[in-house]
């Protein structure tokens, strides 16, 4: 499993690469698209090359583009990248349309296949390394067909009509949605016998489901509101989270990329340096609220009746036994009122498997390094200080 982990690894980085390279072709002349496509993407960790860039009816064709991602050996041969409908917009680059060859990579066994590649009305900004706003990528849409990783004749993983969209307003909030029509994993290649007696009598060998994604930033204030984050599967239940955080700002996005890019370096090392230096950075962040909530689709009941299995006695034995230790458990907490809330919620969704959900609410903006903090000095206060509210079933 170890060894399918690392070729994934490798393979995944190939793919991220491809999926980079919509975002980084916006020029009016070959040696200004060589440039900011270099530029930008060194920036991000990754180099590009191409054997050459032609002109076609308005546009350019990036030919022969191989890419590589820092850290890692070898580089990925993409192909050609067509960019079409090229115009200014002051200082903006816009690509009407950005378009790629479908992508396939073997290795010892493992590959990756990327279909349906496209990208419209992409927004790009003058090449300006002092300017962190200038690293944001806009467009309009970006689709890919279907990705797909298989291993020894088998598919692991895939993804189906994977669709992303951006919608800019006057004040440069930006509205974002996505989805994943469909994906599946495969578990039935899990090696480890342990795990593998869990997924089989869960009747796991497989998932399938869907991902929907929508929220709002804006890069002036790092106000970054994430309202709906949905991963459902089949059978088993649907986890839903939302996240309001501020501080989130292009300058901060730049500064912790070179954080990352020294710990990285410095990896085997001493980084107690880089480590406060990281607690530091993450002040800026502030927390508004988030939720994380489950909507039971039988994979509760499936649980139950696995663990009751597993000890010889009814699924409804372990409810009462759950029911019955969680108030000691929070007891240690010191907070009557939380022991008490958590409990009722818990127990009215073991009762009834509807949905559960857990919800933070600060009475104002908290700094994730406060929070940090309080959690490693004085852990009894911090579900006051988060505003935690959990609900069962509503």
């Amino acid at each position: 499993m170890t060894y399918l982990k690392s070729k994934l690894r490798s393979l995944a980085v190939s793919g991220l690469v491809l999926a980079a390279m919509p975002h980084v072709a916006h020029a009016q002349s070959a040696d200004e698209v060589g440039q900011r496509i270099k530029a930008l993407l060194t920036a991000q960790g990754l180099q590009l090359s191409w054997s050459g860039i032609a002109e076609q009816n308005g546009g350019f064709v990036l030919q022969g583009v191989s890419a590589s991602a820092e850290g890692v050996e070898g580089s990925a041969p993409i192909g050609d990248i067509t960019l079409s409908g090229i115009s200014r917009d002051g200082d903006t680059i816009v690509v009407a349309e950005v378009t790629m060859p479908n992508y396939a990579y073997t290795e010892d066994g493992m590959s990756l296949s990327i279909e349906g590649i496209a990208m419209t009305g992409l927004q790009l900004p003058e090449a300006d390394a002092s300017d962190p706003m200038n690293t944001l990528m806009v467009y309009d849409t970006a689709d890919v067909g279907r990705m797909s990783f298989s291993a020894g004749g088998q598919e692991i993983f895939s993804m189906s009509q994977v669709h992303t969209e951006t919608d800019t307003a006057d004040d440069g909030t930006m509205a974002f949605a996505a989805a994943v029509e469909e994906f599946f994993v495969n578990l039935a290649m899990v090696e480890d016998a342990q795990s593998k007696a869990v997924i089989d009598a869960l009747g796991y060998q497989t998932l399938k489901g869907y991902i929907e994604m929508a929220g709002t930033y804006n890069p002036q204030d790092g106000r970054m509101v994430l309202d709906q984050y949905d991963t459902s599967i089949a059978n088993a239940g649907t986890l839903g989270m939302t996240v309001d955080i501020s501080g989130y700002t292009p300058q901060f996005i730049q500064a912790l990329r070179e954080m990352q890019a020294k710990m990285s370096a410095s990896e085997g090392q001493d980084q107690s340096v880089q480590s406060m230096a990281m607690l530091g950075l993450m002040q800026q962040i502030n927390l508004h609220g988030a939720t994380l909530r489950f909507e039971d689709d039988s994979l509760t009941e499936k649980v139950l009746s696995f663990v009751a299995a597993q000890q010889g006695v009814q699924p409804a034995d372990i409810k009462n036994q759950a029911k019955a230790v969680l108030p000691f458990a929070l007891a240690q907490v010191g907070d009557p009122d939380l022991t008490a809330t958590v409990s009722a919620a818990v127990n009215a969704f073991l009762d009834n498997p509807q949905s559960l959900e857990v919800s933070l609410e600060p009475e104002n903006p908290l700094p994730f390094a406060l929070v940090a903090a309080s959690a490693m000095t004085a852990p009894q206060a911090l579900p006051k200080q988060l505003g935690f509210g959990i609900v069962a079933n509503e």
